[in-house]
């Protein structure tokens, strides 16, 4: 790719270069210059993208297709052009464009990066110039209306089994010079497709029961990560726990888990590229049914770890151990309920000696460092539920650890959970919980809120409806 000439382009283009040249590639991802190039878009910033397996998982599928390309672009709102992270090609000259959405609040990012381009927001005003708007991701598995009318085609559930097929017919279609509406078509029978121009909603979300078949680990790692430099392995998908707020431990199940006969091999990989550093990513590693043999993998190689999640009613000693001896400092636990009464009602299953017990555990592993997460504005809860705060606070303090970091998120009630229809409490009731929760353990402990602008719009993303998106976009 020759370097661009305008000052602002070359501005864009060198800071796409410097993030690129952060990275080590792990693995051989087969890139080509191939007819069909499909731009693999993560509608957020580099450094949430690159520690998204799922989102690196797609990109190492396209490309083992033959005849396909597929490069990594990421959101940053300063772009204009859009470089490619593997060859700095700008994003004009791909003929698809499938977005990996993971998070509501990056819908306007999508809009936005639309609009940079000039490509027609809805379908429906698009021609055959434009590029196939294809969508996938998490958000995929409850609720897509926000985006319906902004997809030519939405793929719904895991990648694996069904990904390749799409993605060939989509090339076999560009290689005959078809349209689009020929290419739709063709996909009609795909059930796990939404095609709106079709007025066709998908009638299953496809999963990937299997995963030891083709386990999911990162083809780079990058400094730049919100895991550091360190090869993430997938060990689980789905979750046994049925948390009343949480989108994934209803949707999608059941719970699978890779084998310790995997993953040892794919430690000896690492070790051989010289890496010694993996973070474990599931919906919590102390589920896993065979953890004691994973840690003891690790244990033997001298490898460093972290988890991308954990119970804290599942700790044992010796993940505590093995996370001491890989340098971490806090421990992250979410009793999520300030008081019983509030755990009982989010279907948490997590009682008061759970948490005392953990509290009793990280304290004897020698860290002094620990950060809490809790959920406010549940309907019902008063100020006698946020007083109970002080007794997990008094008894941390208790333990000897000093460095506690009270965090706090408003209830986001969302489709496909217990919770749907839940109406989310309004900002002025939020506002006083807030308040009251900063009084109460002001000079105690620190403590950090979420947005509740950012919550409020998540909110409304998650259970809206096909004008949503339109409205909020239009009023930023």
């Amino acid at each position: 790719m020759r370097r661009p000439r305008r000052t602002e382009d070359l501005r864009e283009y060198n800071a796409v270069l410097r993030l690129k040249d952060t990275e080590i590639r792990l693995t051989d991802t087969g890139l080509t210059d191939s007819d069909l190039k499909i731009a693999l878009i993560f509608p957020n910033a580099y450094e949430v993208g690159i520690a998204n397996l799922g989102f690196l998982k797609v990109y190492q599928l396209i490309n083992s297709i033959e005849g396909v390309v597929c490069e990594r672009f990421f959101y940053n709102k300063s772009f204009k052009k859009y470089y490619s992270l593997d060859t700095l090609r700008p994003i004009d000259e791909f003929n698809v464009m499938a977005f990996s959405v993971s998070f509501e609040l990056d819908y306007p990012n999508i809009m936005e990066m639309l609009d940079v381009k000039k490509i027609p927001l809805r379908a429906v005003d698009r021609s055959s110039n434009h590029p196939l708007i294809m969508m996938g991701g998490p958000v995929t598995y409850f609720n897509i209306k926000p985006l319906w009318p902004i997809g030519d085609l939405f793929f719904h559930g895991d990648a694996e089994n069904k990904l390749g097929s799409v993605v060939r017919t989509i090339r076999d279609a560009y290689n005959k010079n078809d349209n689009k509406e020929i290419l739709l078509d063709r996909l009609a029978t795909c059930e796990n497709l939404s095609i709106p121009a079709l007025n066709k909603e998908n009638t299953r979300i496809e999963k990937f029961i299997p995963i030891d078949e083709s386990p999911s680990v990162s083809p780079f790692i990058s400094k730049k990560g919100a895991f550091g430099k360190r090869t993430l392995i997938e060990i689980g998908r789905g979750c046994l726990r049925n948390c009343a707020f949480c989108v994934a431990g209803h949707t999608r199940n059941p719970a699978r888990f890779l084998s310790p006969e995997q993953f040892s091999g794919i430690l000896n990989d690492q070790q051989q590229l010289g890496i010694h550093d993996v973070g474990l990513i599931s919906a919590t590693f102390t589920d896993h049914p065979r953890k004691a043999e994973l840690l003891q993998l690790l244990e033997d190689r001298k490898m460093a770890f972290s988890v991308s999640s954990l119970r804290l009613d599942s700790l044992s000693q010796s993940l505590l151990n093995g996370l001491k001896r890989s340098g971490q400092q806090v421990i992250t636990i979410a009793p999520e309920g300030s008081s019983q009464r509030v755990r009982n009602s989010l279907a948490k299953d997590l009682t008061e000696q759970d948490i005392i017990s953990a509290l009793e555990k990280i304290a004897r592993s020698g860290f002094n460092g620990v950060k809490m997460y809790f959920i406010y504005g549940i309907e019902g809860e008063d100020e006698n539920d946020f007083k109970d705060l002080l007794k997990i606070l008094r008894e941390t303090k208790r333990l000897g650890i000093d460095q506690i970091s009270l965090s706090f998120n408003p209830l986001v009630p969302k489709p496909g959970t217990p919770l749907e229809g839940t109406a989310m409490q309004d900002i002025k009731r939020l506002k006083a919980k807030k308040k009251f929760i900063q009084k109460l353990l002001s000079g105690k402990t620190r403590t950090k809120f979420e947005s509740l602008r950012k919550s409020v719009e998540q909110y409304r993303l998650a259970n809206g409806d096909q004008n949503t998106l339109f409205e909020l976009y239009r009023r930023k």
